[in-house]
């Protein structure tokens, strides 16, 4: 019995690629994800990414082993039947995270692109700013 396997990959097929949802709500998760350098720089980051679902009805996006982000219920139905034919293998696409109008991490899914990002499809973002926490306990909210 082999207990430490390496799984194989598989490339997704993400068409011309897409925004992952819910970015907002996982600021932390880019921090974690991304290195110092990363993060100060203004310009797009090249990072590898897998899809991947536990049995539950949404599909994440893990980059560094951080989850970064969501598929978009668009793309939920194609992923879904990827993540199925690949079996135990891991489903991996390149990607890019940037920043948005805002100022927010933000991820694009797919091959590499020149130029602007599109915005997040509607309804993907269904989730809040996360409320500031220190040693778990919520701080009071700064805006009012």
């Amino acid at each position: 019995m082999k207990l430490f396997v390496r799984r194989g990959a598989v490339l997704a097929d993400v068409g011309d690629g897409f925004v992952a949802g819910e970015a907002v709500a996982l600021q932390t998760g880019f921090v974690g994800a991304l290195g110092p350098a990363e993060r100060a720089s203004h310009a797009p980051v090249h990072v590898e990414l897998t899809l991947e679902s536990e049995g539950g009805r949404r599909i994440v996006v893990v980059c560094r082993n951080h989850v970064v982000g969501f598929v978009p219920p668009s793309h939920e139905e194609a992923v879904r039947a990827q993540l199925a034919a690949a079996g135990r293998a891991r489903l991996e696409t390149p990607g890019q995270a940037f920043h948005d109008a805002e100022g927010w991490w933000r991820l694009w899914v797919g091959p590499p692109r020149a130029g602007d990002f599109p915005g997040p499809e509607p309804g993907a973002d269904t989730l809040g700013v996360p409320r500031r926490k220190i040693f778990g306990i919520s701080l009071p909210d700064d805006e009012g």
